[in-house]
Parts: structure tokens; C-alpha cells; sequence
């Protein structure tokens, strides 16, 4: 029995018990498919795929909490998928649309870093299928239980995808970069960690100038600083190298796809955030008062672009523990 079988006997176990508790009838993975093309659950609708190039499909997240824009890149001989959705569930029917895209080619999975929604879906692809992750990112994924519980907390149907299903061990471990072969096309793993996370990578093709940006960069949404070791002069950096790259689509880990346009406004959003953090911190004002100066700030600033306290918190808390560090007043 492969992996994507011992799933389906997992999810379907867990089910039929979840179902006779709340004394539903509809078993689980129905449930999932009479989803409406609005709702707000974080289901892969691998239906809404979207052709970018000839040889890169996106399943798009369309801003729901939860749901990445999920990469599926089409080489000769080989595939790659970016991301995989949250839990086995939304990792199989992500598995069912590539096999349908490209036959039988080999498949590589790689994640943009290790939250429960771009990681916990792998374990839905059958055990050929090659995980390749960073040794970061694979440390994260060992000690990450704690973020999982707390993903399976916020809602039943978050608890039916997770299952208690352990993160995925990688197959391929890479330090700061790794090349995929995929016949004609070449991906490069590029880690720009620390950022959103301790282990954030970009995913660049070349030969289709795409390039997938994770959390590091999004259109549409506000940053999301890991505040115990990320800095923005990291951020900055990365930012730099997407630059360098001068990819013509950019598809963050949530949002609208973009060009290299978005990569001009982000270097501008990024300096603000910094700049305004910084002169808040000048003015003696608490972490609590230059998170809320902040968001009325982007606001102003980015009409209509997700943000929540917790990014604004979490922003404030990195500029101030600089601060801190290197003891500026």
C-alpha cells in the first residue's frame, strides 16, 4: 500500500468516528467537494487552475486564510510542485491534478517554508515522489508541533485536515541552495531565511522567468515578520536578490500574482514599515502604541492590502528587539 493509500484509509477512519460524533452522514472528503467556490475553508479547488506559461500551472489560493497559491512546474522529464495545501486531503487532489497535467513523470515536492498549509499536504503524494526541503525548514517541521495543534484548534474542519498527521520527513536536505532537474527546465531553491520564518525559500525558473516567492514577497498582502529572528535589513536583501533575478511573474505563497513591478513596491513597503518603526521607537513609543501608528499607516498607504494585528505586532516587536540589540535609544 502506497502512501496515498494508507491516507485514504487514515482520513476515511478518522472521518466515519468524526461524522458519528457530531452525528453528520456526509463522510468527509464529500464534504470537501460540495465546498462552494466562496467559502472561506482551506480547501485546494485544483478546478481554478491557471495556466501562467506553458510549463507552470498555479492552483490559486484566492486570499483564503490557509490556502497557498500551490506551483505546479512541467518539465520534460520531471515535475515539481510548489507547496501542497493543508493536510493529505488537499495534498491527494493536488497530486490527482498533476498526474492529469503531466502522465507519469517523476515529481518533486519543495515548500516555501514549513507552516502547516504549505507542508502537511506532501504526505498526500504517493512515496516516490521526491520531498526536498532545507535543513532549516526540516528542523522547523521536527519541532512544529506546537503551531500544527494550534492550526488544528481554530476550526473543525482545520482539525479534520491536519488528522494528527505528522510534518513530512524531507528526501533531499539543501543549506543555502538547491537545483532541481527537470529535463528542460532547471529550478533553483534559493533560502533567504530568516524572514516569515526561520527557513523561507524563493523557487526561480529561469527559462520561463517565474519565480515563486513564498511569504518573502506577496501582492495584496501585508508581511509577516518572524519578530525573534528576522530583521528588515534581511528582508531588504532578499528583496535585492528577487530584484536581480528580474523574474516576469511573481507568485507569492498567498495572493495575486505579480510582476516585477511588485517587487518596486515592496522594496517601498518594506523601507516604510522600517523607517516608520524606527521613529517610533525614537519617540519612546511602546511596542503596543507603534503597532497600532503602523497599521493606521498601511492603511493609508496600502488600500485595500490584507494585514492583521498580529503582522503589526510581530513587525514592532522585530524593529524594537534591534533596537535593543544594538543598543540604539
Amino acid at each position: 500500500m502506497n502512501r496515498t493509500q494508507r491516507v485514504k484509509v487514515s482520513i476515511m477512519r478518522y472521518s466515519l468516528h468524526f461524522a458519528l460524533s457530531l452525528g453528520i452522514t456526509l463522510v468527509f472528503s464529500a464534504v470537501l467537494d460540495a465546498q462552494s467556490p466562496n467559502s472561506s475553508d482551506p480547501v485546494i479547488r485544483p478546478g481554478l487552475v491557471e495556466k501562467i506559461t506553458d510549463k507552470i500551472h498555479v492552483i490559486p489560493g484566492n486570499f483564503v486564510r490557509l490556502v497557498p497559491n500551490i506551483g505546479i512546474i512541467i518539465g520534460d522529464e520531471a515535475v515539481l510542485v510548489v507547496d501542497t495545501g493543508l493536510g493529505i486531503e488537499n495534498g491527494m487532489k493536488v497530486y490527482d491534478l498533476v498526474s492529469e497535467l503531466s502522465g507519469n513523470k517523476k515529481i518533486f515536492v519543495t515548500i516555501s517554508h514549513y507552516h502547516p498549509e504549505h507542508s502537511l499536504g506532501v504526505g498526500g503524494f504517493p512515496e516516490d515522489a521526491i520531498f526536498i526541503a532545507s535543513r532549516v525548514q526540516s528542523l522547523e517541521m521536527e519541532n512544529g508541533k506546537r503551531l500544527k495543534d494550534q492550526f488544528s484548534r481554530q476550526s473543525a474542519i482545520n482539525n479534520q485536515l491536519i488528522n494528527n498527521m505528522p510534518y513530512p520527513t524531507p528526501d533531499i536536505l539543501y543549506d543555502d541552495g538547491y537545483a532541481v532537474d527537470l529535463g528542460d527546465l532547471t529550478v533553483q531553491l534559493t533560502s533567504v531565511s530568516p524572514l516569515h520564518t526561520r527557513g523561507d525559500s524563493i523557487i526561480f525558473i529561469e527559462e520561463e522567468s517565474v519565480l515563486f516567492s513564498g511569504d518573502v514577497m506577496m501582492g495584496g498582502i501585508i508581511p509577516s515578520i518572524d519578530s525573534e529572528y528576522a530583521s528588515f535589513d534581511k528582508w531588504k536583501g532578499a528583496i535585492e536578490k528577487i530584484d536581480k533575478l528580474s523574474p516576469k511573474f511573481i507568485i507569492g505563497s498567498h495572493g495575486d500574482i505579480g510582476d516585477q513591478t511588485l517587487v518596486h513596491k515592496w522594496k517601498l513597503l518594506i523601507s516604510t514599515i522600517s523607517s516608520a518603526l524606527t521613529e517610533y521607537r525614537s519617540a519612546s513609543y511602546s511596542e503596543s502604541k507603534a503597532a497600532q501608528q503602523l497599521t493606521l499607516l498601511l492603511n493609508e498607504g496600502c488600500p485595500g492590502w490584507r494585514n492583521d494585528k498580529r503582522r503589526m505586532s510581530a513587525a514592532a516587536a522585530s524593529e524594537y528587539r534591534e533596537g535593543t540589540s544594538t543598543g540604539e535609544q
